[in-house]
């Protein structure tokens, strides 16, 4: 199957270009359609201070988020009129505690979703729309890194296996990217022998199922050695010259990503090219 139906999900024309350049030129690469669904995000309500003045307050905040949003997403869609093929432009208006399920149910219309990487700002809702299609949505997501200006990915791929069910999904959701003569290669850290997980030998399996879809893959079976995974992973993704990096998303649940330290959430703010997520 060929990616024929892809969607970015946008909070902005000018903070999400990056990701928004490369959803045009994959679907320009892939001879598929093309959805925008541009959100704008409603400022929370705020609360009185007992003099009645809150609510009008409110009201001129919302008003002013809706004026803005609406020019700086008209003059946007003017520019999508002149391209060909043309753009599909969805726009919607969420609350901040909307913005995941309203991300998650586009997502479900779609090959696959891409989404600019969050960032540090607490007002971003990009984390909202990731975690709506990936948890949500059930499709897989490609995080673009902010400033990132490459238009392909595919060529060089480094795959994060942990014999996960997530890894798996992400693997094969992955194929839809890879290039003819893709080189891949399938990264384990501190990867142990055993019956139910990576079988004999980890990654031997995993990578010779690959090696039936991709000519060219590797496997290297990484020693942390000191490091986080993540950090192994990167150094792996750094020296493999990688144009992308695969793996599934959020094994942990929410509340867990939270407090600790995951991979996912490491890699989603320090990976410096485009993160494809399965979950």
């Amino acid at each position: 199957m060929k990616i024929k139906d892809i969607s970015v999900c946008m909070a902005s024309p000018d903070g999400d270009k990056a990701a928004y350049d490369f959803a045009q030129a994959l679907a320009s690469a892939n001879n598929a359609h093309l959805s925008c669904a541009a959100f704008t995000v409603l400022p929370p309500m705020i609360l009185g201070y007992g003099d009645g003045s809150a609510g009008e307050v409110y009201a001129s905040i919302v008003q002013q988020t809706r004026d803005t949003m609406s020019g700086a997403w008209a003059k946007f869609e003017e520019r999508l009129n002149t391209q060909d093929p043309p753009v599909e432009m969805r726009r919607i208006e969420a609350f901040p505690n909307r913005v995941e399920a309203l991300s998650a149910m586009n997502a479900r219309h779609a090959d696959i979703v891409v989404v600019r990487a969050p960032g540090k700002s607490d007002e971003q809702p990009h984390a909202d729309m990731l975690e709506g299609v990936l948890l949500g949505g059930g499709r897989p997501v490609l995080i673009v890194p902010e400033g990132w200006t490459g238009t392909t990915v595919g060529k060089r791929a480094m795959i994060a296996w942990d014999a996960s069910r997530e890894a798996t999904r992400a693997m094969h959701d992955s194929l839809l990217l890879m290039q003819d003569d893709a080189k891949v290669c399938v990264t384990t850290v501190d990867a142990k022998p055993g019956d139910t997980g990576h079988g004999a030998g980890p990654a031997w399996d995993i990578g010779a199922h690959l090696a039936r879809h991709v000519a060219d893959v590797e496997v290297r079976n990484e020693d942390s050695i000191g490091r986080s995974t993540a950090e192994a992973l990167m150094d792996v993704a750094t020296s493999f010259d990688a144009d992308l990096i695969v793996m599934g998303g959020y094994r942990h649940s929410r509340l867990q990503q939270a407090f600790l330290p995951g991979v996912t959430r490491t890699l989603l703010s320090e990976a410096k090219v485009p993160l494809l997520l399965s979950h």
